[in-house]
């Protein structure tokens, strides 16, 4: 993968990663008066700081050249190495609800733990509960603090570059979004991609994430703006028509979804087996389960089907 040339002050370069796909994580460089603004930094572990720091050294940019480190949100790919970027004497930034977080970001195991609790409700088999039971959490992730700055929606103060703030929850509970007013890109992480439709994980049995994304992505719809530059993959030149691409793929899945249910009541498991029903390996399982899970809460908002019982729940179209 390539560097973007996106004009304006603003620097590309792809960073690698310990899997693939997608393989890479875009970092982004803003110009401004005393220095740059990187935009996420990638996982954690010397041999992916060491790539950072080729990188930056082919742009003849040096570490201290860079006075903030914005996060997107909390996975590993974005904000992994932040810890080793802020004892180098960069200021970290995130959204101001992300301290709340944290902690799960850290520590994997009481994270999936209780994932595999609500999929034990929902029917799900031992193998599977057994898998999220065995979860740790990888030296990658690293191990973060709550940071020097906490951002709210609106322009980024301590700044000269105009540099708005925007809350974009969906993919992750605190992500967010960048509009760049020079350039009128939006630096979205995760929340819109090109190629692949993000991921919308199970936060808690009671967070409805899949709303809040849906939200998010009508937010950014209705802003000013002529490219998206993503955490992943190639710049988005007609962002709206993402967009929607996006948002008609998550009504065709719900009535999919719908459609599975009005044949009778199911458990949550019963659903993720019949949406996905080709062989999948235990990564893109938990995917797939969090993903029906997200759904089934959409839908339930929408007043479309309901949830029974307690210790096993089925759902039912009303």
């Amino acid at each position: 993968m390539k560097n973007f040339n996106l004009g304006h002050g603003i620097l590309h370069f792809p960073l690698k990663l310990p899997w693939s796909p997608p393989g890479f994580v875009n970092i982004y460089l803003i110009e401004d008066d005393d220095g740059y603004i990187m935009i996420d930094c990638g996982v954690n572990g010397d041999e992916y700081f060491d790539d950072l720091k080729v990188n930056l050294n082919n742009l003849n940019i040096q570490l201290s050249d860079i006075k903030l480190l914005i996060g997107t949100h909390l996975h590993s790919d974005h904000v992994g190495l932040s810890t080793v970027l802020r004892n180098e004497g960069i200021k970290f930034g995130l959204y101001k609800n992300a301290p709340d977080f944290i902690p799960r970001y850290n520590d994997w195991t009481s994270r999936f733990k209780a994932i595999g609790e609500y999929a034990k409700k929902q029917g799900a088999p031992k193998e599977f509960l057994d898998d999220m039971n065995s979860i740790s959490t990888p030296t990658t992730t690293g191990k973060i603090t709550p940071p020097e700055i906490l951002f709210d929606e609106g322009k980024i103060k301590n700044i000269n570059r105009d540099i708005k703030v925007i809350f974009t929850p969906g993919h992750d509970i605190s992500e967010i979004s960048l509009l760049d007013g020079s350039s009128k890109i939006i630096f979205s992480g995760d929340h819109v991609l090109p190629r692949i439709t993000p991921f919308i994980p199970l936060h808690d049995e009671e967070t409805d994430m899949l709303s809040n994304y849906v939200n998010s992505l009508e937010k950014v719809k209705n802003i000013e703006h002529e490219k998206i530059a993503p955490g992943h993959f190639e710049v988005i030149d007609s962002p709206h028509n993402r967009i929607e691409q996006i948002l008609l793929h998550h009504e065709k899945r719900s009535k999919k979804i719908t459609d599975i249910l009005s044949n009778g009541s199911l458990t949550g498991w019963e659903v993720t087996q019949s949406l996905f029903s080709r062989p999948l390996d235990s990564w893109n399982l938990r995917m797939a389960f969090q993903e029906t899970m997200a759904h089934l809460k959409y839908i339930e908002s929408q007043g479309i089907i309901k949830q029974n019982g307690s210790k096993t729940i089925t759902w039912e179209v009303i």
